[in-house]
């Protein structure tokens, strides 16, 4: 008789993790990376309280806190002016007690990514060639980072978790966004600055962001608390009310 070992997950959370503090590093801290800067805290604070060494996170954005952010994002109207990185990140730590770092610039990948040492790397950008040429990046080619890839549109979004070095023999399987989307590649984006809050909710529904957000903790605390996945991302449609998973196929 032959035994076979049944996997729980077909996607095991990486030993280190729950062994050591996972380092993150979180770009665009702006609609959805707000709210996941913020669920990444309440994460930390959870396992930390069962045993866990917890998160350290090093949150990246140039951009200030304008009128039309607040309400739509996790700012209020005291953080006018303020860059989102830093205003964020120090509510952060005053409340939780952490030392969370924020660069108040946008990454930049000939510059950054060398020497970029991460466990796990989210991007909440709306640039689709800051995803394709962060996947093509010679120095992640060998990376054994796990990246979690947030976008949204109007009323609908896409959470993705998958490999960030892109070399045959990497140690992480799961095929990333711009596996799933090498389009990205070339793809030209139409993104214009708010003027007001009418004018942002035309091109957002107010829910969405959070929504993106909470579909990008649920798979982190996941990994975390349970050790893998069955799935590694979902599909998000707030107008309909559905949400599809997105199965990992070995």
């Amino acid at each position: 008789m032959t035994n076979h070992i049944v996997k729980p997950f077909k996607f095991c959370t990486p030993d280190h993790w729950l062994r050591r503090c996972v380092n993150i590093c979180l770009m665009g801290v702006g609609g959805t990376g707000s709210e996941v800067l913020t669920s990444l805290a309440r994460i930390d604070y959870a396992i930390r309280a069962l045993g866990h060494p917890g998160l350290q996170v090093t949150a990246w954005d140039g951009d200030v806190v304008e009128r039309p952010n607040i309400g739509r994002q996790a700012f209020y109207p005291a953080d006018l002016g303020h860059n989102k990185a830093i205003i964020t990140i120090q509510r952060i730590n005053y409340l939780y007690g952490r030392d969370w770092v924020a660069m108040p610039h946008m990454f930049v990948i000939d510059r950054d990514c060398n020497g970029l040492n991460c466990d796990l790397l989210i991007t909440c950008v709306d640039v689709a060639q800051f995803r394709a040429d962060l996947a093509m990046c010679k120095n992640n080619r060998y990376s054994s980072c796990v990246w979690l890839d947030c976008g949204n549109g109007e009323s609908t979004g896409q959470v993705i978790l998958g490999r960030l070095g892109h070399a045959s023999e990497n140690p992480v399987k799961l095929p990333s966004v711009f596996d799933f989307h090498p389009e990205l590649d070339g793809m030209m984006d139409h993104n214009t600055p708010s003027c007001s809050m009418e004018e942002a909710l035309a091109s957002q529904d107010l829910p969405i962001n959070r929504a993106i957000a909470n579909v990008a903790m649920q798979l982190i605390w996941s990994l975390l608390r349970h050790g893998g996945l069955n799935h590694q991302g979902a599909f998000v449609d707030i107008r309909n009310g559905t949400q599809t998973p997105m199965n990992i196929f070995e």
